[in-house]
């Protein structure tokens, strides 16, 4: 054994004697950690939707990349549904929230930008934002005046792009809201635009499920994301935002869309009758 792999396997065994070693089980026992929060992963309605594909004779796989021959009739339905159940102008998908954060972060070009987000953001934001030519600030959790705060102090100090406002609108981990009316405000004073993880609020809060941005009036400057893995009970991640263009739903180098992501159709144009049916 390699002096490297012998010293990886030292740190195992430490962690297995001090019980802290993860492994691989079977599901047993009560579940009070599961992000299928209206229980529709088993639905008979989900069941029925990925059926329904396959007998229709969708393929299994894209067979490439979107951006060369993987596009597909389903895609682009998938977003055009999914961009009206949110009420945007368009959307985006990705195989996952953390790449669909990830490469939006990416698409954040310009160097004289600046992105000011919560502490307590995901880490997917955290990797985004090392992708990002951006300049970027972490400020104090939840707190609207540090925010409106930085963000004058970067226009003060000569910013001259566009600041960017990065915040979840439900932190799971500390089961707190954002002030979202109040960032809203912020962003609006500054001409700046906001990015709203919507991951654990989509399917359970907000009109009809579409997350707490939908309770805001004017959501013109605010890009929301929303993960298909939580509420709705599937796969993949959705980009949904106004005044779309190629770089916010279409041009990063990372966007590729998981075939399974088909499935979530029923959790946005059925989303009322899933919802009748499976939650709990």
């Amino acid at each position: 054994m390699s002096e490297r792999l012998a010293a990886q396997a030292g740190t195992l065994a430490g962690l297995a004697r001090r019980g802290r070693l993860r492994a691989l089980s079977g599901r047993a026992g009560v579940d009070f950690a599961s992000n299928d929060y209206l229980g529709l992963a088993a639905s008979p309605a989900m069941t029925a939707a990925a059926q329904g594909a396959l007998e229709r004779g969708e393929p299994v796989g894209s067979g490439g990349s979107r951006l060369l021959r993987g596009n597909h009739p389903e895609h682009e339905a998938l977003e055009a549904e999914a961009g009206g159940f949110f009420g945007s102008e368009g959307a985006g998908f990705w195989p996952t929230g953390f790449a669909a954060i990830s490469a939006l972060r990416a698409t954040v070009r310009l160097r004289r930008d600046a992105i000011f987000a919560d502490a307590l953001i995901h880490a997917s934001m955290h990797e985004g934002l090392k992708l990002s030519k951006a300049a970027h600030y972490l400020l104090p959790h939840n707190d609207v005046a540090a925010m409106d705060a930085a963000i004058a102090a970067w226009r003060a100090s000569g910013g001259m792009g566009t600041p960017w406002i990065a915040v979840e609108s439900l932190y799971s981990m500390d089961g707190d809201f954002a002030p979202l009316a109040a960032l809203a405000q912020v962003a609006a004073r500054h001409d700046a635009l906001m990015l709203v993880d919507e991951a654990h609020a989509t399917g359970v809060f907000g009109p009809g499920g579409r997350g707490l941005v939908g309770n805001l009036a004017n959501r013109d400057q605010i890009i929301t994301l929303h993960t298909c893995g939580q509420g709705a009970a599937g796969m993949a991640a959705c980009c949904a935002c106004h005044h779309a263009d190629d770089q916010t739903t279409g041009g990063t180098h990372t966007q590729r869309m998981d075939t399974d992501g088909r499935r979530n159709q029923t959790c946005l144009g059925q989303r009322e009758q899933a919802q009748a049916q499976c939650q709990p």
